[in-house]
């Protein structure tokens, strides 16, 4: 057959497909149209550049971008972590098995309702959820975690020490990148540190968590923080990295991108009614504002 000299619309004159928004007979692409064996269905036409066929397949490349991106990061996770990316006592964790004291009722609701939102897609920024050694943080934070997992999110949990040694790993292992790693910290759906500030950090963590924060923040992506320390106590333990400019500059974001929920135990109980510590970081949260003022967390 002389495919140069060969007229497509004689061939196929009646399967030609048209632009389901303006009309305009759309040209198929390559040679498959030719063959009596393929399926109409089977032909890949040329795209119509009309304004509303432009939007339509800019969403549909946009779905399929993102989908690309997701199993990309699927495939890094299971390379770089092997079976699993969290914990196995963080797995069984979960807002019904959370024991939630009297006291701390509102700030489980406000953790839910933030965990819809999040699965929702409506939910950019973060939270940082501060309170006294086993009061239920990490708990908290891997319920949410687990949450998220169920509906198909991807999601990294852990100390700081932790997802900054995977980033050590790459300087003897060739087969992982750290700028693969850092990718990965930056644009999963959401990442969980937990217990910041426990660990001495040095300099060098202290950059690669900037830029890890920086990236999300620029991203729209959330961060969940659990930590003991407030603000104050953070900054002291941060600026111990010898850099007290990066420090602020850490924890300013921090504070900028992230809500802020308190956990107090029965002990605390008159300093909260003092205070107003549960209160003022549901009020943060309702309003929406972003930058976790210091009365909810100090």
């Amino acid at each position: 057959m002389d495919l140069e000299n060969t007229n497509y619309t004689k061939v196929i004159n009646k399967k030609l497909k048209k632009c389901g928004y303006c009309g305009k007979k759309l040209k198929p692409k390559g040679y498959d149209y030719l063959y009596a064996n393929i399926s109409a269905d089977d032909i890949e036409y040329e795209r119509c550049d009309c304004k509303n066929a432009k939007e339509y397949w800019n969403m549909k490349d946009e779905i399929e971008r993102l989908k690309q991106k997701r199993e990309h990061y699927k495939r890094l996770i299971h390379r770089i972590y092997k079976e699993t990316y969290m914990k196995a006592n963080y797995q069984n964790k979960n807002f019904e098995n959370y024991n939630a004291r009297l006291v701390n009722r509102k700030a489980v609701e406000i953790v839910k309702d933030y965990t819809k939102k999040c699965i929702e897609g409506s939910e950019t920024n973060g939270m940082i959820i501060t309170g006294a050694s086993g009061i239920g943080k990490t708990h908290l934070a891997a319920a949410i975690a687990n949450k998220l997992v169920e509906d198909g999110k991807i999601v990294l949990m852990g100390r700081l020490t932790t997802l900054l040694d995977k980033i050590k790993e790459t300087f003897v292992d060739s087969t992982k990148s750290e700028n693969e790693l850092i990718e990965l910290y930056s644009n999963v759906e959401m990442i969980i540190i937990d217990d910041l500030g426990t660990e001495r950090i040095s300099k060098w963590a202290l950059e690669k968590l900037y830029t890890i924060v920086e990236n999300r923040n620029e991203n729209r992506l959330p961060i969940i923080i659990t930590t003991r320390f407030d603000k104050n106590g953070l900054l002291k333990r941060f600026r111990e990295g010898q850099d007290e400019q990066l420090a602020d500059a850490v924890i300013a974001k921090l504070y900028q991108m992230c809500y802020g929920v308190t956990l107090i135990n029965e002990k605390e109980l008159v300093y909260a009614d003092k205070h107003k510590t549960n209160s003022t970081n549901q009020i943060n949260y309702n309003k929406k504002i972003k930058n976790c003022k210091e009365k909810g967390m100090n």
